[in-house]
């Protein structure tokens, strides 16, 4: 294992994939601005907000669609599934599995662009429910990537806890979890702030861009760290 240099926000064990991680965060904040303004009011990401959007929905609360909810937490629970089947179970190594795992994903955002290129969103729309299935599908990827990774505070999608962490645990936690915790919420905050000011200039498929960039450099750094010699442990 490298000896070279490692990050201050997790164990020493993690190396470089806390780093990696935190783009993820900055991928569920720019895709789920761009479920939540352009796809009908829902979450792609965050399936505990989801689950809320959908109870509002059948309710029947305006502005929110049903058939897009539900196929998003469907399509959600799918890619987890396909994940832990096809990747998890197949690849021990955790940068090897990130790396596969983005590279899957960004397939399937790339999926999505192609999709709005051709038919702008409109809510419940066919297209428009077809995206959110597909960008679901490839957060349930990314959810169970960042469950076998394993670092502390890092989920990728959720920051309710490393909230809580931050005020409660003031007492009994280290400098490194502080820092891990509050990069967290300030990446997945920026990536919100990312994807709307991408939806105002170019609408989704300016947003859907941004995304495939930032997967395509944590999967360029992951595979360049995997070939120099991995500095975190399996």
């Amino acid at each position: 294992m490298s000896s070279g240099p490692r990050f201050v926000i997790a164990e020493p064990r993690h190396g470089s994939l806390p780093m990696l991680l935190l783009v993820l965060t900055l991928v569920t904040g720019v895709i789920d601005a761009v479920s939540l303004l352009t796809l009908g009011r829902v979450f792609v990401a965050n399936m505990t907000g989801n689950v809320v959007v959908t109870g509002f929905a059948i309710a029947g609360v305006p502005d929110y669609s049903l058939p897009t909810s539900l196929a998003a937490l469907a399509c959600f629970m799918i890619g987890a599934a396909i994940a832990g089947r096809l990747l998890v179970d197949k690849i021990a190594d955790r940068g090897e599995l990130l790396r596969a795992s983005v590279l899957v994903e960004a397939v399937l955002i790339a999926i999505c662009l192609v999709i709005v290129l051709v038919r702008p969103p409109v809510v419940d729309s066919p297209p428009t429910i077809a995206t959110a299935a597909v960008a679901a599908l490839a957060m349930g990827v990314q959810n169970t990537l960042a469950r076998r990774v394993g670092v502390p505070d890092l989920t990728t999608t959720l920051i309710s806890m490393p909230m809580v962490g931050l005020a409660a645990d003031h007492r009994h936690t280290n400098r490194p979890a502080v820092i891990r915790r509050a990069s967290a919420i300030i990446c997945l905050m920026a990536g919100a702030f990312l994807g709307a000011l991408a939806i105002h200039v170019g609408g989704a498929a300016l947003a859907l861009g941004v995304i495939l960039v930032l997967l395509g450099g944590v999967a360029l750094t992951a595979h360049v760290l995997i070939r120099r010699g991995p500095d975190w442990e399996n």
